[in-house]
């Protein structure tokens, strides 16, 4: 597979499992809310949520059947129709390993 042109470190994988994605707002609000993971490579994620997040903003995901659990700095949002895509770079030692 070609990768020219790719500036990303890892290839991505496209999923589509559920993720739960935390954060605490700019005024300290906790929010919790469900996503959709749309692709993943061992150093970041792409998800689709109801809401926008601000970039740079740490949130704390959780995806039981992709086996990840932790921290994640928010790098793009865009809108796409009534919902947003994020584009979420793991952090904290959290990496992503296909399973075999």
């Amino acid at each position: 597979m070609s990768r020219e042109g790719e500036l990303r470190r890892h290839t991505r994988s496209t999923k589509s499992a559920s993720v739960q994605v935390a954060w605490k707002d700019r005024h300290g609000a906790d929010n919790v809310v469900r996503g959709t993971i749309i692709d993943v490579s061992e150093s970041g994620i792409r998800i689709e949520l109801p809401e926008p997040l601000d970039k740079q903003t740490y949130v704390t995901l959780q995806s039981p059947s992709l086996g990840l659990h932790g921290s994640a700095s928010v790098r793009t949002c865009t809108r796409k129709g009534v919902k947003y895509v994020v584009g979420l770079e793991l952090s904290a030692g959290l990496k992503w390993k296909p399973k075999a």
